[in-house]
């Protein structure tokens, strides 16, 4: 198993910092809203384009919806969940492309449902089932930030431009 080199992980902590902070985020608007924060509401839309948003598909921890569907949810702490691993442990690991096919397919098989109009899982069983296809993303991203480090440091020089 490959190690991640010390450009790579520092790479790897700022996107892992990053990750967490939306993740943080994600959490907190609901928590921010009820104690009055001003602004709080205005980082809902912020999530817009990534997530359809429906109140009812949003996971409440108490202090309302969060600003994204249980589904996104589980995507965002699954993919926080691989980087942190990566980081962490200080191993590369190469997830092949059958495996995000894998743990996505609970996944795909409630959005199918849901899209025909046959009953769906519930906000906490979506969540969960998406934190696997998240998982994978994440050590992928962590893969890919080491794959494009060492590019960058050991670039052939038949490739400059003079």
């Amino acid at each position: 198993m490959k190690r991640v080199d010390p450009r790579a992980r520092l790479r790897l902590a700022v996107l892992t910092a990053a990750a967490g902070l939306v993740c943080a985020v994600v959490v907190l608007i609901p928590e921010a809203e009820i104690a009055g924060w001003y602004g709080a509401s205005l980082l809902r839309p912020v999530f817009q384009p990534a997530c359809h948003q429906i109140t009812d598909r949003c996971l409440d921890l108490g202090a309302g919806p969060l600003p994204v569907c249980a589904r996104c949810a589980g995507l965002y702490a699954g993919g926080l969940v691989g980087l942190l691993v990566t980081l962490l442990s200080g191993h590369r690991f190469q997830p092949p492309l059958r495996w995000l096919a894998a743990a996505a397919t609970p996944s795909i098989i409630d959005f199918i449902l849901g899209f025909t109009g046959l009953p769906t899982l519930a906000n906490w069983p979506r969540f969960v089932a998406a934190l696997l296809p998240g998982l994978v993303v994440g050590l992928m991203v962590a893969e890919a930030v080491c794959r494009m480090t060492a590019g960058n440091r050991s670039a052939p020089a038949e490739n400059h431009v003079e």
